[in-house]
């Protein structure tokens, strides 16, 4: 759900049985077959830019390593600001910073860095970034 541009076929949400609605389908959720049908029907929904489906777009960004940046020793009263734009709070059990962290395709990397820079420190910090791969990006391994 996370790595496909719903929005860009014209999808307003993201959630399983919203998405099965607005591309003109319906099927009885929450049972684990008729839910991973609606997930493969999705999957060939072929109205995005230049008529390409929703599984082709999830395999590009499969394929694309991101970048994980850290904002270790944000000012506490900006979790917030930060909980609002995505960012996860790791706290440090794991061996990873104990700080809030965000996974940005590596094109939209720098325009994050430069927010942390002017909205969360209001300086010049260095910002811990590390690549991360889409089988590592959904768990605490990395």
């Amino acid at each position: 759900m996370e790595d496909v541009p719903w929005n860009k076929a014209g999808f307003e949400r993201r959630k399983l049985g919203h998405l099965g609605l607005q591309a003109r389908f319906f099927f009885d959720g929450h049972r684990a077959v008729d839910d991973c049908q609606a997930a493969i029907a999705l999957l060939g929904h072929t109205g995005f830019p230049e008529n390409r489906s929703a599984l082709s777009l999830l395999l590009e960004r499969a394929r694309t390593v991101w970048k994980r940046l850290w904002a270790e020793y944000a000012p506490f009263e900006l979790k917030d600001t930060l909980k609002a734009r995505g960012y996860r709070w790791n706290d440090g059990s794991d061996g990873r910073p104990k700080a809030w962290f965000i996974d940005k395709p590596p094109e939209e990397a720098e325009d994050e860095i430069r927010f942390l820079r002017t909205e969360i420190y209001q300086r010049e910090a260095d910002i811990i970034v590390r690549p991360v791969e889409a089988g590592d990006r959904f768990t605490s391994r990395v």
